[in-house]
C-alpha cells in the first residue's frame, strides 16, 4: 500500500495520522500531514487520493482533481481514485467527464456499489430517472441495508412524487441507522406532503432531538405549524429563518446596520420594512403597513422590488417607498423589520388575520393608461398557468414545477362559451404558450405591454373573474379585492392551510385543490364546472 517507503515507519505513521485527522474532519491538518509524502519522489497513489479527498472537502476542486489524476496514473486500475474524479468533476458541473469516470470504475470492479451511487445520483440531476432508479436498486443489491442509498432512493421517490415508495425508502434508511437525522427529516416532509400533519410533527421534532442545529427542518416545522392553522407557534419558529442563512432560499438578515425590530415601543420612531422571498410574500404582508403606521410611527419606509413601487406606494401610511435597483440609498432608520416577521411582531392568530380588503389600489396614472385597453365582454376572465421557475435555487424550483401547468391544460376553461379570457402570464417560456394553442380559443395577450405590477393591477380591476395557479398574481388579485380561483397542488403552500376551499386572507378567493399529487384533470375540470356555472352575483363587488 505505501509504495517504495512502506519499509519507512515515519511515513507510514504520518500517513496513518492524516487519515485520522481526516476521520475528525480536520481536512488542513490532514492536508498539512501529507505535503511532504505528496512530494516525494516514492509518492504512493493511496496518499494522492487521501489529499484529493481533504481538497474536496475543502471545496478545493482544482486541487483535488490535479490529486485524483496523479493517484490514477500511478495506479491506473484504482477503481476508488475512479469513482472519486467523477465526484469532483460532477461538482465541477463536467458531467459527461464525471459519466466516463463512473463508468470506468465499474469497468474495474463490476460490484463497486458507490459508483453505482454516485451514477445514480448524476443521472437523478439529469433528470433521468429510471436510470438513477436502477443505479440505486443495484448499489442496494451489493450492500443491502445501506441508510445512505436509501435515502437517495427516497429523494428520487419524493421528487417523482411517489410518496409512498419515498416514505419506505426513509423508513428502511431509518432501519438501518436510527439515527439519520436527514432520513427522519426527509420522512417528515413526504409524511407532511400526504397531508399526515401529525405523523410529520412528531418526524420533525425527533429530528431536532438528533440535530438541534438542523436549520432546515426548524423552517419546515414552522411551515407545517402555520399549516395547520397553529399560527402564534409557526410565526415564532419562522423567525429562525434569518439566525443564518437559509441555501435553499437565501433567506438572510438585511444589509443594513439598524437593528431589526423586535416588539419595541415605535412612538416617535422610524421603521424600515425589507422585503423577502418572492413578489406574492411582499403583496400579502404589505397589508401590515398601516397596523405598523397606526403604532405610532413617525416615518415608515418600504424596501421593494423596481417592480412593486409604483402600486405600494398606494399604501396607507408609507412614507418612503424606496426600490431596490442599486441607486437608491438606505437612510438611517431606528428599526428594520423583514417583511414576513410583520404577522409574528403583530400576534397574528388565525382569528386575528387583517382580512380587510382592498388594501391595495390602482394608481390613477395607470388606471388611465389601460383604460379600454382590454376587449368588451359581458365576462372577462383572467389566466394565469404558471410560476417563475427559478433554476439557480433547486428546492423553489422543484415548488415551481409542481404548481405550473402548461397553458394547453386550460383549454377546457377557454373552451366555456360566454367568456373573453385574458391572459395574465409573465415569462420567456411561459407566455410564448399562447401560441401552441388553437388560434380560436386563445386568450387575448396584453402582457407584453406589462412593465409592473401597477400595470397588471390596471388590468385586473377590469376583469371579473382571476384564474391563478399559486403565484404573485392570485395575491394581487386578492389584495384589489377581485374574485379569484386559486389552482392549487396537492402539497399545496402552508399560507392556504389544509383543510378549506376558502382563506381568510383573501375573502374573496376559492381554492381549487388537488386530491392526488400532480393530478390536475380533475382540477380543471372542476374549475370548468365550477366556471359554467358562475353566477352573476360573483361578478360584482361585495
Amino acid at each position: 500500500m505505501y509504495g517504495d517507503w512502506q519499509n519507512s515507519q515515519a511515513k507510514v505513521d504520518r500517513y496513518s495520522s492524516a487519515v485520522s485527522q481526516y476521520g475528525n474532519a480536520r481536512f488542513d491538518a490532514a492536508l498539512a500531514l501529507l505535503e511532504p509524502l505528496l512530494t516525494s519522489h516514492t509518492a504512493d497513489a493511496h496518499v494522492f487520493n487521501l489529499a484529493a479527498a481533504c481538497c474536496l472537502s475543502l471545496d478545493r476542486l482544482d486541487h483535488a482533481e490535479i490529486y485524483w489524476r496523479r493517484a490514477i496514473a500511478l495506479k491506473p486500475d484504482y477503481c476508488d481514485a475512479h469513482n472519486n474524479l467523477g465526484v469532483v468533476l460532477k461538482e465541477s458541473g463536467r458531467l459527461d467527464e464525471a459519466k466516463a469516470c463512473y463508468h470506468k470504475a465499474l469497468s474495474i470492479s463490476p460490484t463497486h456499489a458507490g459508483a453505482y451511487v454516485n451514477l445514480g445520483r448524476l443521472h437523478a440531476q439529469l433528470g433521468r430517472s429510471d436510470e438513477a432508479e436502477s443505479c440505486y436498486l443495484r448499489a442496494l443489491e451489493l450492500q443491502p441495508g445501506d441508510g445512505d442509498v436509501y435515502v437517495n432512493l427516497g429523494v428520487l421517490y419524493q421528487e417523482q412524487m411517489r410518496l409512498r415508495e419515498a416514505e419506505a425508502a426513509y423508513k428502511s434508511a431509518i432501519a438501518a441507522n436510527p439515527r439519520d437525522a436527514k432520513a427522519h427529516f426527509n420522512l417528515g416532509v413526504v409524511l407532511k406532503m400526504q397531508h399526515r400533519f401529525a405523523e410529520a410533527e412528531a418526524s420533525y421534532r425527533h429530528t431536532l432531538a438528533l440535530r438541534p442545529d438542523y436549520f432546515e427542518v426548524k423552517i419546515n416545522l414552522a411551515h407545517l405549524l402555520l399549516n395547520v392553522g397553529r399560527l402564534e407557534e409557526g410565526w415564532a419558529l419562522f423567525e429562525t429563518r434569518y439566525e443564518r442563512a437559509w441555501p435553499a432560499r437565501k433567506v438572510a438578515p438585511p444589509p443594513v446596520d439598524f437593528p431589526l425590530w423586535r416588539g419595541e415601543p415605535l412612538a416617535g420612531k422610524s421603521l424600515l420594512v425589507w422585503p423577502e422571498q418572492g413578489h406574492g410574500d411582499s403583496l400579502q404582508f404589505c397589508r401590515y403597513l398601516p397596523m405598523l403606521k397606526a403604532l405610532g410611527l413617525a416615518k415608515l419606509s418600504l424596501a421593494c422590488s423596481p417592480a412593486l413601487r409604483s402600486l405600494l406606494e398606494t399604501i396607507e401610511g408609507v412614507d418612503a417607498c424606496i426600490p431596490l435597483d442599486g441607486e437608491h440609498d438606505i437612510p438611517k432608520h431606528d428599526y428594520v423589520c423583514l417583511t414576513m416577521s410583520l404577522p409574528h411582531r403583530l400576534g397574528t392568530t388565525l382569528t386575528t388575520i387583517p382580512a380587510g380588503t382592498p388594501y391595495l389600489s390602482v394608481p390613477p396614472a395607470y388606471a388611465a393608461q389601460w383604460k379600454g385597453r382590454l376587449p368588451e365582454g359581458a365576462r372577462r376572465v383572467g389566466l394565469v398557468w404558471a410560476g417563475d421557475p427559478r433554476p439557480d435555487q433547486p428546492a423553489i424550483n422543484a415548488v415551481d414545477r409542481r404548481r405550473s401547468l402548461d397553458a394547453r391544460a386550460y383549454l377546457p376553461l377557454l373552451r366555456v362559451p360566454g367568456i373573453t379570457f385574458i391572459s395574465l402570464q409573465k415569462g420567456a417560456l411561459t407566455q410564448p404558450q399562447i401560441d401552441t394553442l388553437p388560434l380560436e380559443f386563445r386568450p387575448f395577450d396584453p402582457m407584453h405591454g406589462v412593465h409592473e405590477f401597477a400595470d397588471t393591477a390596471a388590468i385586473i380591476e377590469q376583469l371579473d373573474l382571476v384564474i391563478s395557479v399559486d403565484t404573485s398574481i392570485a395575491h394581487l388579485a386578492g389584495a384589489l379585492n377581485r374574485p379569484t380561483w386559486v389552482l392549487s397542488r396537492y402539497d399545496g403552500c402552508w399560507r392556504w392551510l389544509h383543510d378549506r376551499d376558502d382563506t381568510p386572507w383573501y375573502p374573496r378567493t376559492r381554492l381549487f385543490r388537488q386530491t392526488q399529487p400532480g393530478e390536475w384533470d380533475g382540477v380543471i375540470e372542476r374549475v370548468r364546472i365550477a366556471l359554467e356555472q358562475w353566477p352573476a352575483h360573483e361578478r360584482a363587488p361585495t
